[in-house]
């Protein structure tokens, strides 16, 4: 199981990083993007690793909230 977290606001380097299971991390210069591509791993790790991913959103109230792969929320 993978859990993908996306804040809200851009890390000190003004940007997003989406960790990439065994293999590194990609970087993105808006959230959309970041929030996009996870998204996409979350999903194609599920196929793969017949596992369940999930995304943790920060929302603007500070507040996390957890997703599917398919962005339906959690609880």
């Amino acid at each position: 199981m993978e859990i993908f977290d996306i804040p809200f606001n851009p890390d000190a380097a003004h940007g997003w990083t989406v960790p990439i299971p065994r293999d590194g991390e990609k970087r993105f210069v808006s959230r959309t993007d970041a929030l996009a591509f996870a998204q996409m791993l979350a999903k194609d790790e599920s196929i793969s690793q017949r596992t369940n991913n999930y995304l943790c959103v920060e929302g603007g109230d500070k507040h996390w909230r957890l997703f599917t792969a398919d962005l339906m929320p959690v609880g």
